[in-house]
């Protein structure tokens, strides 16, 4: 099983999508994601190591689309 967390901007704050992905025989199954809008990256990523520790896994994979690629502009 695989957590992953995608950070995303927000007007205010950060929005945070939780997908849960799993191995089945031939495919990988992928549930919708789990949204929610925070005031703080540091919230999300809370939110999403206490959902992974209900879950029993150790670590979760982080996305950050807020970052803006070099050169570009604001």
């Amino acid at each position: 099983m695989k957590l992953t967390l995608i950070l995303d901007p927000a007007p205010v704050g950060v929005l945070a999508s939780l997908i849960e992905e799993w191995d089945e025989p031939g495919a990988t199954a992928k549930m919708d994601p789990m949204v929610r809008l925070f005031d703080t990256e540091e919230q999300a990523i809370v939110w999403g190591r206490a959902l992974a520790t209900r879950r029993g896994l150790k670590q979760i994979y982080l996305t950050d689309n807020r970052k803006l690629a070099p050169g570009s502009p604001q």
